[in-house]
């Protein structure tokens, strides 16, 4: 079914009110029409410095599945926010500013050339009591825990997904890396024993040597695979490492019970302490749901049995928020917090695959999909319309004159026959692939509104939808020609976008997973260009080139930009401390309940 004609928004909107099941109506009358659950009898308080309430579980619910919690597969969003409460890092982003501030890390030094990195440990943090330890006492944390940590990130026997973040720009990186690739086909010992620019000068100092100067390598270790676990914890477990995280962070992991819940307990033993001498976290834990569907999860949030809810299902915006965004009744007693996110959702085209290697055909794409029908009558003003690769947020980069491609039916009819395909001739029907998850419930009618696009000018397009672990696996090993993406920044920089088409980050070998840029879209002019401003320190200089890059990205059709997100979030009214950002990157040291 069609589910709009060329120019004809009217019919469109129409077309889609009347497929909304009135089942959806049915379910909102159920869930205004549900008690709330009192959950605070049970649980305990005491009183700290400042009025501070000490106690009670966070409640929360994952956007999808996850697949493990091993610092270098930790990679989808749902994985990151566990990993973020288990495990430190060097360094961590403000979770208000975003900005980077010491973690494990009390200081770093930089060389006047940008490439030796010193980091100055803490000496009072210890590794959660497990029983990978001695008398299952958790050992004090050195250097050398953080230098085996980062090397995980780039040793093919772990089946690291974040090797990209250290094998472009730290010394001996790259050569360990495909060592370990080796040692694993032939099942050796790499003849490359260890990263020549991971250091250790002694228990509290950690060196990191670049190969040549990249202005954002900080942030890259504020990313999961950054997380600092250890040996004992790697050796003791094996390949379970990944369902028994051990780590120094706030919260102990405590069990994992398949598609149902994860649970963390308080770390008593956690070195952070407030600004007022209060030992962190305020909380006794943290509880994790995995509840697939949006609408379940508004649903136990106005229960009562959760304590936030993330994304609003797209049938119920109009019944939550009137015509100024504000809530209506019974909303409007929960707390709303909202901001830009930085994560842009995409369409990508396998650049490897001998279709798409055609840049006639992907210019034609670009151009059939009308990306403000998409935002303004397919998701309702609950997204923005995009202005190029990079999301809207970033402080100083300002990309809104990239020259995104407009909608223009005729001039992708002419690109789709210059590509050698007149009127869709000769085109083989395409499976768009997509994926399914409480976070992602537009999927469904944004794969359904681009199908109906590119029907427009001949294109044949079937729609597969897979659960969001399936999809993203057979993602990263090149297995979709053509797919959809959705990619949040690791951290507050252009670079994070940009390396969604950096065929610097493309792995060498086709059956090797390729965890940023799943398109493996690769281009010499853009890489020269982007190569060349990863080196400059100079802020302006260095975005006044990643805008060049991104220029010839976007004009080459690299990925289908669709939409950038708006992030959103209902609270509870007891909740305290607990701010949003642009990266939904969720600390909750400092979260406490006011009961």
């Amino acid at each position: 079914m069609t589910l709009f004609a060329s120019g004809d928004v009217a019919r469109f909107a129409s077309t889609r009110l009347t497929m909304r099941p009135i089942l959806s109506l049915l379910v909102f009358c159920f869930l205004f029409g549900c008690g709330r659950k009192d959950k605070s009898a049970s649980e305990t308080f005491s009183l700290l410095n400042g009025g501070i309430k000490r106690g009670g579980t966070f409640r929360t619910n994952l956007a999808s599945d996850i697949s493990n919690l091993d610092p270098p597969r930790v990679a989808k969003q749902a994985e990151i926010l566990v990993a973020q409460q288990i495990y430190d890092q060097l360094i961590e982003l403000d979770h208000a500013t975003l900005k980077p501030i010491p973690e494990l890390a009390t200081r770093w030094d930089v060389s006047d050339d940008g490439l030796v990195y010193t980091f100055h440990l803490r000496g009072d943090v210890f590794f959660h009591d497990n029983p990978c330890f001695p008398n299952g006492k958790g050992k004090r944390l050195t250097a050398n825990d953080v230098k085996f940590s980062l090397t995980m990130a780039v040793d093919a026997r772990f089946q690291s997904l974040g090797a990209e973040f250290f094998t472009t720009c730290v010394l001996g990186a790259r050569e360990f890396y495909e060592a370990t690739i080796e040692a694993l086909r032939n099942k050796a010992e790499p003849k490359v024993k260890e990263v020549a620019g991971f250091i250790v000068k002694d228990d509290s100092t950690f060196v990191v040597k670049l190969k040549e100067p990249y202005a954002p390598f900080l942030y890259h270790l504020a990313t999961g695979f950054g997380s600092i676990t250890c040996e004992e914890a790697a050796r003791h477990y094996g390949k379970s490492l990944s369902r028994n995280p051990v780590g120094t962070g706030a919260f102990v992991f405590v069990k994992w019970e398949e598609d149902r819940e994860i649970v963390l307990k308080r770390n008593p033993n956690y070195w952070g302490r407030d600004s007022l001498g209060n030992q962190l976290p305020y909380l006794d834990g943290v509880s994790f749901r995995f509840l697939k569907e949006a609408t379940t999860q508004l649903l136990e949030f106005q229960k009562g049995n959760l304590d936030e809810c993330v994304g609003i299902p797209q049938e119920f915006v109009a019944q939550v928020f009137d015509a100024n965004g504000a809530l209506k009744e019974p909303f409007s007693k929960y707390a709303l917090k909202s901001c830009p996110e930085l994560r842009i959702d995409y369409i990508g085209m396998l650049f490897v695959d001998s279709l798409f290697k055609n840049g006639k055909l992907r210019q034609a794409f670009s151009w059939a999909i009308d990306r403000v029908k998409i935002a303004k009558y397919v998701l309702k003003n609950q997204v923005a319309i995009p202005t190029g690769i990079v999301a809207q947020g970033i402080e100083g980069y300002d990309n809104r004159d990239a020259t995104l491609v407009d909608y223009d039916v005729q001039k992708a009819k002419k690109l789709l026959a210059e590509a050698g395909y007149p009127d869709g001739r000769g085109l083989p029907e395409l499976t768009l692939h997509s994926f399914v998850g409480a976070k992602y419930a537009y999927n469904k009618e944004v794969a359904e509104a681009a199908q109906a696009m590119l029907q427009d000018i001949g294109v044949k397009v079937n729609i597969v939808q897979s659960e969001y672990s399936t999809h993203l696996q057979q993602a990263y090993l090149g297995k979709l020609p053509f797919f959809i993406g959705s990619w949040g920044a690791d951290y507050p920089e252009p670079e994070t976008f940009l390396n969604l088409v950096y065929g610097g980050v493309v792995p060498k070998g086709k059956d090797e997973e390729s965890y940023i840029n799943l398109s493996r879209y690769s281009n010499p002019a853009f890489d020269k260009v982007f190569a060349e401003a990863l080196k400059i320190s100079d802020e302006k200089k260095r975005y006044a080139l990643y805008k060049q890059a991104e220029k010839i990205a976007l004009d080459d059709a690299a990925i289908l930009v669709c939409y950038h997100r708006i992030l959103r979030r209902l609270e509870q009214p007891y909740l305290r401390n607990y701010p949003i950002n642009a990266m939904d990157r969720r600390d909750y040291r400092e979260v406490w309940l006011d009961k």
